[in-house]
């Protein structure tokens, strides 16, 4: 744990303090019950992909962090958050839901332009912002202390991230508009190189990597992931895609195809097994579909994936935000609109029989941010400067206007969300920068540390077969 930090202040001590008052049985036993709540189902019927699932999550503090948002919000349900008491509508925006060191990355804007940005919007939902900032601090910890940064650096690092959070805050409140974007422009050092390497790759060398030419035409390569279908799951599939087809915004179809037309050659369709932290054995499908022309060049692949329940929503009940949040492949779209300053076109949602989906292409342009090349102080402090603006564009674009929202649904209503978020936020710091930057640090080295422990736990109970349900894994 960490000892001797520059700061002395009461964050979120509640939800801290009952877990730093749990011994080591106690806590085993806290994992074990809020796993089985939540995953026991879905256990029993596929215990082998929950025990790939468990031995990935097992492998590292920072895995099991990246596989455990459960548990997190099963944590902080009972978090004292002044910021939030004291303004309850900064409790109410849209957040991320999964925001860790590892959540971010480059994707191609419906403009053509190159972003850096958060990705993966799973977990989205509507909540305190102070979740989304504690989230992805503690996960800088687990990267710093994983580098071998003392806790002085580590703390340094949590700072800097936190300080270009706010400030980007306060720079929205002094724009006329919501527009923001980290681009080859405005950029610098890792950054910028990853988008730079992002740039440099080749539409048709992605496609050539994943499928193959056969009687002049393209079909995917088939693996030990990638499986054909039967007919019954095609016409299933097909089905579904001319669902997602009309989520659509039509201004996005005509960017993506000439104008006028209307038709999507669908030219295969394979299942793929998906080999996530967070995924479990969760069957997800690839679409192969005609490109913009007859040529092979620009074909274009589709995933369509089964939308998870957001694990916020475990613990915020809003009946009002429930029901537009029914279907999880609309919420995690509505959640993207929300808080991506502009989001790929090909961006939809479907439902497989009962099972909600969420669609999406799969690019060349789209790159992780990758943590093993970034290890010099200087480089990360670089780094998470970034990543506090980016946290804080999320948040505060969510107000704008949602012309482009899918074609079947409104705005969520500013009675559930507030008007300006970024002034929403200011309001509950209410001036005490310094306060909110020493809280949230707080908050990020101490339960970083804490994940630590819950790791070597969770680690103990899996080698031993002592998680119910894997016993014979």
């Amino acid at each position: 744990m960490p000892d001797n930090l520059s700061f002395d202040c009461n964050a979120s001590k509640k939800a801290i303090d009952r877990i730093r008052s749990e011994s080591d049985e106690e806590r085993s036993q806290f994992l074990i019950d809020v796993f089985l709540k939540y995953f026991g189902d879905d256990i029993k019927k596929n215990p082998k992909a929950f025990s790939g699932r468990f031995r990935k999550m097992s492998s590292s503090a920072f895995n099991f962090y990246r596989g455990s948002a459960l548990l997190f919000y099963q944590d902080l349900k009972i978090d004292k958050d002044q910021w939030i008491h004291t303004n309850k509508t900064a409790g109410n925006i849209f957040i991320h839901g999964d925001l860790h060191a590892e959540n971010f990355g480059t994707y191609l804007d419906n403009n053509g332009i190159l972003n850096f940005d958060v990705n993966d919007f799973d977990e989205g939902y509507c909540g305190p912002f102070t979740w989304d900032v504690k989230r992805l601090l503690a996960s800088l910890y687990l990267i710093g202390h994983s580098k071998g940064f003392s806790d002085r650096e580590i703390e340094e690092i949590l700072r800097i991230c936190v300080e270009s959070y706010l400030k980007k805050v306060y720079d929205f409140c002094k724009q006329k508009n919501d527009y923001f974007a980290l681009t080859l422009k405005n950029t610098s050092g890792k950054i910028k190189k990853l988008l730079n390497e992002t740039r440099i790759k080749s539409h048709v060398a992605h496609l050539d990597s994943m499928t193959n030419i056969e009687n002049y035409d393209r079909r995917f390569i088939r693996s030990k992931i990638v499986q054909d279908i039967d007919d019954t799951t095609r016409t299933d599939i097909l089905n579904a895609f001319e669902s997602y087809i009309k989520s659509v915004p039509e201004s996005k179809k005509t960017s993506g195809y000439s104008e006028g037309r209307k038709d999507y050659k669908v030219k295969d369709v394979v299942a793929r097994s998906s080999p996530g932290v967070g995924s479990a054995g969760k069957i997800s499908y690839s679409i192969l579909i005609e490109g913009p022309t007859e040529t092979l060049e620009n074909d274009i692949i589709l995933y369509m994936k089964p939308a998870q329940k957001s694990a916020i929503s475990y613990v915020i009940r809003n009946p009002e935000l429930e029901k537009y949040f029914k279907h999880d492949g609309l919420r995690t779209v509505l959640c993207s609109y929300a808080m991506q300053a502009s989001t790929p076109k090909w961006l939809g949602y479907t439902s497989i029989g009962s099972i909600p989906c969420l669609v999406d292409e799969v690019t060349a342009h789209a790159e992780d941010l990758d943590w093993d090349d970034i290890n010099e102080f200087k480089d990360v402090i670089e780094v998470v400067g970034y990543l506090g603006q980016a946290t804080a564009k999320i948040h505060c674009v969510a107000d704008s206007d949602c012309k482009n929202t899918p074609n079947d649904v409104a705005c969520l209503p500013f009675s559930i969300i507030p008007r300006q978020v970024e002034k929403t936020i200011r309001d509950a710091i209410r001036g005490n920068d310094q306060e909110f930057i020493n809280e949230m640090v707080e908050f990020g080295m101490v339960y970083g540390a804490l994940v630590q422990r819950d790791h070597k736990l969770f680690f103990e109970l899996f080698r031993n077969k002592h998680i119910p349900g894997l016993e014979e894994q």
